[in-house]
C-alpha cells in the first residue's frame, strides 16, 4: 500500500501533464497544420540533434516536474492522516482531496498570472474581481496557505514538536525571508568606484521602436524614461535609418558598420557560415581588454553569438527548440514555474523568453541581466529589448495594460509603455552595479513598426499609388516589407556620455542623415579607440562637434535600405503565428547539427528578386520595386520624402535631374548587377493625393 500511495500520486500528476497538453493542442487547433510546417521545417531529425536533446530534456523536466505535483499531494495526505490520528484507509481520498484542491489553484493560478495562455484564455470569469476588491485567486491561496499550515502545525505536534501559533507565523516569515534573500543579494554588494580607466560602451536597442512615439521634449509621449534619457545631455539624430528593416541584418550591421550586402546578412537567420567575413566592434574592443556581453529576450529570428566577438551571451534557447518549445510549454504548472530560478534552469526556453508571450514578464528579463552581468574592468554591453515586437502582447492581465479588443496601435503603444518601463530599470541597474559611472551609453532601435496608419505610414496615397504602381499595393504593416512606408526603416539614435565620456554639447538634436551603420565607428571614435575595420559608416562625433564640413558631407550622403522576404498576408497585417509559419517556412530549414533554423542558401535568389530597395538622400528617396509583369524589370519611383512629389522613371535620368540622377548612380553602385532595367511605360507625374 505504501509503494502504490506515491505511485498513484505520480500517475494523477501525469494525467495533469497528458490533460494540459491536450487542453491546449485543442485550443490552438495545432494538431494538423503546425505539426506539418514543424516537420517540414525539422526534416524530422530528432534523434541524436541538439533539438533532440534539448526535447527530450524539456518532457524529462515536465514529467518531473508534475509528477513532483503529485508526490507533494500525496505527501499532505500522509501529513493530514498524522495530524489528525486519522485512520490509513483515508490516505487514498485525501490524496484525491489534495491533489484536487492543487489542481483548482494551479488553474485559478494560471488564468489569474498568465491571461494570454491557451488554458488561462477560457477561464477570465475567475480573474474577476469579487467582494471587497479581492480576487478569487487570492481568496483559494489564502485558504490553502491556512490549510497546509495547520496541517503542518498538527503533524509537527504529532512527531512531539511544540509549535506554537506564534512560532509557525515566525517561522512562515523567515521561510517567506529565506526565499527573497537570493534575489536581494545583489542589492547588497557594492558598485565598483567611479572613474575607471576606459570608459564601458553600452549599446541598448529597443526593437520596433517609431520615432514618433518617443516625445523627447516634442509631445508628451509615451516614454518618459527614454524622454529623460535624451533630454539629460543626449545627442539626438532624428533621421536615422536601418539598412533593413528586419532585427538580425539591423544588428549584424550595427556591429559592423556595414551595409547587409556586404555582410551578406540580406535576412533573418543567414546561417554564420553564409556570412562573408567581417570584424565587428565586439571584436575590436575585445583586443582592447574589453569583456564583451551581448543579451536579448528574443533570439528566433536574430541567432546572435559568441561568434560575433562575445565573452558572454545572455539569451534564450537559440535554436529550433526555441520555436518548439516556447509554444509548448504552455501548461498550467510550468508556467508557474517559468519565471522562477527554478524555471530558468529546468525551462531555458521559456524564461525571459519573449518568444513565449504568454508568461515573458518584462522584470524577470532585468533580473536576469541582473545576475549574469558582472562590473569588473572595462566592458562592451549589447543589449535589446523586444516588447514592442509583434504580437505586442504579454504575461499582463488584460485590465492593467491592454483590452482584449484593442487594435494593433493601441496594443502597440502599450507595448512601448511597458518597454520603457524596462528601459528604466536596465538603467538603474547599470547604475548601481557601476557600469554608467563611466561609459557611452548609445539607445537606438533596430528599426520602426507600421501600424496601418495611411496617413503616417506610406510616403505615397490613394490614387498615387495607383498610378505610379501599377496595381501594386504599398505594405502599412509591420517591418521590412516596402520601402515607401518610412516607419519600418526609420530607426531611434541617441547617445549620452557619463562619467569621463563628454559629448561636444548637451542635450541637442541633429537632423543630419545618419544611419546604423554609423553606430560602430562613432562609438570607437568617442572611446578613441583606433582602428583599420574598413567601415561603411562614419563617424558622427565631428557632426556633434560642429565641423561645417563634415555636416555638409552628411547632408550630401545617400543612405541604402531594403526590405526581407514578404508574403501577401504580412503586407495586410495578418502576423498570426501559423500563417506565417506557413507562408515562410519553404525558405528555411533546420540544420541538424546545431539546432539552428537557417535561411536555405539556394534559395537566396528568390529573396533578392522580390527585395524591395531604396536610395536616399535629404529630400528625396528612390524606390526600386520588383515589376510585376515577367519579373524580369524593375519599377523605379522618386518620391519627396515629405511625400510630396511623386514620379515614376521609365529610364535612366538625365545628368542634370539632381533629384533623380545622384540617387540612380548611387542605387546601381550599391547594389550593381542585382538591378534590373525598369519596365517601359508612359512618364507619370503625380502629385500625391
Amino acid at each position: 500500500m505504501w509503494l502504490l500511495e506515491p505511485l498513484l500520486a505520480i500517475g494523477l500528476g501525469l494525467l495533469l501533464l497528458a490533460f494540459s497538453a491536450w487542453q491546449q493542442l485543442r485550443l490552438m487547433n495545432r494538431l494538423t497544420a503546425d505539426w506539418e510546417k514543424l516537420s517540414e521545417l525539422l526534416g524530422l531529425h530528432l534523434g541524436g540533434t541538439p533539438l533532440g536533446l534539448e526535447v527530450t530534456r524539456f518532457v524529462a523536466w515536465q514529467l518531473v516536474l508534475h509528477a513532483g505535483f503529485g508526490l507533494v499531494a500525496w505527501a499532505l495526505a500522509w501529513l493530514t492522516v498524522r495530524a489528525f490520528a486519522l485512520r490509513s484507509a483515508m490516505r487514498l481520498r485525501l490524496l484525491f482531496a489534495w491533489f484536487a484542491a492543487g489542481v483548482l489553484w494551479l488553474f485559478i493560478a494560471n488564468a489569474t498570472v498568465y491571461p494570454w495562455s491557451s488554458t488561462g484564455a477560457p477561464f477570465e470569469l475567475l480573474r474577476l474581481p469579487l467582494f471587497g476588491g479581492a480576487r478569487l485567486l487570492e481568496l483559494v491561496s489564502l485558504i490553502m496557505c491556512a490549510g497546509i499550515l495547520f496541517v503542518l502545525v498538527r503533524a509537527a505536534r504529532s512527531f512531539g514538536i511544540r509549535v506554537t501559533a506564534a512560532r509557525a507565523v515566525a517561522y512562515s516569515l523567515i521561510g517567506g525571508l529565506a526565499l527573497l534573500l537570493p534575489y536581494r543579494l545583489a542589492d547588497l554588494r557594492a558598485p565598483p568606484p567611479a572613474g575607471a580607466a576606459r570608459p564601458n560602451l553600452v549599446l541598448i536597442g529597443i526593437d520596433s521602436l517609431r520615432n514618433d512615439v518617443v516625445g523627447a521634449g516634442h509631445a508628451p509621449g509615451l516614454t518618459p524614461n527614454i524622454d529623460a534619457f535624451v533630454r539629460n545631455d543626449a545627442q539626438m539624430f532624428s533621421d536615422a535609418i536601418t539598412p533593413l528593416a528586419r532585427t538580425f541584418p539591423a544588428w549584424t550591421s550595427i556591429l559592423t558598420g556595414r551595409h547587409p550586402r556586404s555582410t551578406g546578412a540580406r535576412e533573418n537567420l543567414v546561417a554564420r557560415t553564409s556570412l562573408k567575413p567581417f570584424v565587428t566592434v565586439a571584436d575590436l574592443l575585445r583586443t582592447q581588454g574589453y569583456r564583451t556581453v551581448f543579451a536579448t529576450d528574443e533570439v528566433r529570428f536574430s541567432n546572435i553569438d559568441r561568434s560575433y566577438g562575445f565573452d558572454q551571451v545572455i539569451t534564450p534557447t537559440v535554436g529550433a527548440a526555441d520555436f518548439l518549445l516556447g509554444k509548448a510549454n504552455d501548461l498550467p504548472l510550468a508556467n508557474l514555474v517559468a519565471n522562477t530560478r527554478l524555471g530558468r534552469w529546468m525551462f531555458p526556453a521559456t524564461y525571459g523568453n519573449r518568444a513565449a508571450s504568454v508568461t515573458y514578464r518584462p522584470d524577470t528579463f532585468v533580473e536576469w541581466l541582473d545576475d549574469e552581468v558582472e562590473s569588473s574592468g572595462p566592458s562592451m554591453l549589447a543589449i535589446h529589448l523586444t516588447l514592442p515586437h509583434h504580437p505586442f502582447t504579454w504575461s499582463a492581465p488584460g485590465d492593467q495594460v491592454f483590452d482584449r479588443a484593442g487594435d494593433s496601435a493601441y496594443q502597440y503603444s502599450n507595448a512601448v509603455i511597458a518597454v520603457d518601463r524596462q528601459f528604466g530599470k536596465v538603467m538603474e541597474l547599470l547604475e548601481r552595479k557601476g557600469i554608467l559611472h563611466n561609459a557611452l551609453v548609445v539607445l537606438l532601435s533596430d528599426h520602426g513598426e507600421a501600424l496601418g496608419l495611411p496617413e503616417s505610414d506610406a510616403l505615397i496615397r490613394g490614387g498615387t499609388v495607383r498610378r505610379l504602381l501599377d496595381g501594386q499595393r504599398i505594405s502599412l504593416w509591420g517591418h521590412g516589407s516596402s520601402v515607401l512606408s518610412p516607419h519600418q526603416f526609420s530607426a531611434f539614435l541617441a547617445l549620452r556620455g557619463y562619467g569621463s565620456v563628454e559629448l561636444p554639447h548637451a542635450h541637442r538634436e541633429y537632423d543630419t542623415p545618419a544611419t546604423l551603420l554609423d553606430v560602430a565607428p562613432t562609438a570607437l571614435d568617442l572611446l578613441g579607440v583606433k582602428h583599420d575595420a574598413g567601415f561603411e559608416g562614419y563617424s558622427l562625433l565631428p557632426v556633434m562637434r560642429g565641423d561645417a564640413e563634415a555636416s555638409a558631407r552628411f547632408d550630401a550622403r545617400v543612405r541604402f535600405t531594403e526590405t526581407g522576404i514578404r508574403t501577401p498576408r504580412m503586407a495586410e497585417g495578418d502576423f498570426n503565428e501559423r500563417s506565417v509559419l506557413g507562408d515562410t517556412a519553404a525558405f528555411f530549414r533546420m540544420n541538424a547539427a546545431n539546432g539552428r533554423f537557417e535561411l536555405r542558401e539556394e534559395l537566396m535568389p528568390a529573396v533578392l528578386a522580390d527585395k524591395e530597395r531604396a536610395a536616399m538622400s535629404k529630400d528625396f528617396l528612390l524606390a526600386v520595386l520588383p515589376g510585376k509583369a515577367d519579373g524580369k524589370t524593375h519599377m523605379y519611383v522618386l518620391v519627396g520624402r515629405d511625400g510630396r512629389q511623386a514620379r515614376r522613371l521609365e529610364a535612366a535620368p538625365r545628368p542634370d535631374d539632381l533629384e533623380a540622377a545622384p540617387l540612380w548612380q548611387a542605387l546601381h553602385a550599391q547594389y550593381g548587377d542585382e538591378l534590373l532595367p525598369p519596365e517601359p511605360i508612359t512618364p507619370v507625374l503625380a502629385t500625391a493625393d
